[in-house]
């Protein structure tokens, strides 16, 4: 595929044109300030321990979108668009399996390119239908993330390379939630994600956040993945840190929150409702049929940021506080059942980003 579709060219446009919508700041200019993330369906080629989609719907794991709903969806992303006065938007599709519906993408960023100035286009798979996805409705599809899950790391390195030679990505990232059997092999995807000029992200599994034993494990491997991240730096590999464990961050040294959780960030489930957090499909703050479509997606609960009132004053003084933010709300009610109090993972965090920050200093360090 390889071509520089009308889409890109627009984003090109809109990333350079000067108007008052809201944009990030230096570094953060590009960043996306605003987040579109579909469920489009729940129906999937996996069924995934840790998956938190699979994990709340139960017997709905197999919902997609009936065909009125998804026509008012292509209605709904640019009125949302028209009203946010964001300069910088994404939209992502995760599921279930988007693969196995790309038609729907294809009109979903249609719609996207001929009504507003233009969103990044991600998306999120397992890599199962790589050789027979069709490529084409994927043309305006910019990044793709693949979940390792159980899948050998010879047999993702084909699925990327496919990906690499069929779609128009300008970046792949290879995410792995460390489960037991991924906590084992977490150094070996390191290396061939970095070997290969891949991204990396790491996610714990949410459903043990208050397992001691997981815990002290999976802070173990976080440290020996960060020695060996350093090395590579050393020999000149580029090593992503921003988001690389749990979200964190690490880069963002600004009091305010660089979470969309709750505020900007619209979560669009299979039947219409809208969420405010990608993790938790539960809990609904209206559809996209109200009225008012800006209105529904605020969330006072899920609000990620030292703002909230719930937030301990130690936390607020930490000097860590603006890459961890308190912690994110969704795993502390997943585990507490209240968004009170200190992140569950903050002895983690502690230990680990300083490291991250470190690395950071040590990729852009003059020489390295």
């Amino acid at each position: 595929m390889r071509k520089q579709t009308e889409h890109v060219k627009q984003l090109k446009r809109m990333y350079a044109k000067e108007d008052n919508r809201i944009k990030g700041d230096g570094y953060w200019e590009k960043f996306p300030l605003f987040w579109f993330i579909l469920f489009l369906s729940y129906k999937c080629t996996r069924r995934c321990d840790y998956c938190y989609a699979y994990n709340q719907v139960g017997d709905d794991n197999k919902m997609e979108m009936d065909e009125d709903t998804f026509s008012r969806l292509l209605e709904w992303i640019p009125e949302v668009w028209k009203i946010n006065n964001v300069k910088v938007n994404t939209v992502g599709f995760l599921g279930g399996e988007p693969l196995l519906r790309t038609d729907r993408i294809k009109k979903v960023m249609d719609s996207v390119y001929r009504n507003t100035d233009g969103m990044q286009g991600y998306l999120y798979t397992n890599g199962d239908l790589v050789d027979s996805a069709n490529w084409n409705d994927l043309e305006d599809i910019q990044w793709i993330t693949t979940n390792i899950a159980n899948t050998s790391i010879e047999e993702t390195s084909r699925r990327m390379k496919i990906i690499g030679e069929r779609s128009n990505v300008i970046g792949q990232t290879i995410v792995a939630t460390v489960d037991d059997y991924n906590l084992e092999r977490l150094l070996d995807i390191a290396r061939f994600g970095l070997e290969n000029g891949y991204r990396l992200r790491y996610q714990k599994d949410i459903f043990r956040g208050l397992d001691t034993e997981y815990n002290k494990r999976l802070l173990k491997r976080y440290h020996e993945l960060l020695d060996l991240l350093e090395s590579y730096i050393i020999k000149g590999y580029d090593v992503h840190t921003t988001f690389l464990l749990d979200t964190l961050s690490s880069l963002w040294e600004h009091e305010v929150s660089p979470y969309p959780c709750g505020k900007r960030n619209a979560v669009v489930f299979p039947d219409g409702t809208v969420g405010a957090c990608i993790r938790e499909h539960s809990s609904k703050t209206g559809t996209i049929f109200d009225k008012d479509p800006l209105s529904v997606i605020q969330c006072d609960t899920f609000h990620y940021d030292l703002t909230s009132q719930d937030i301990p004053d130690e936390c607020r003084v930490c000097k860590y506080r603006t890459t961890c933010q308190g912690g994110c709300p969704h795993d502390k009610l997943l585990m507490t059942g209240s968004r009170a109090g200190k992140s569950i993972s903050c002895g983690i965090h502690k230990e680990i980003i300083p490291r991250l920050r470190y690395l950071d200093k040590l990729q852009n360090k003059p020489g390295a």
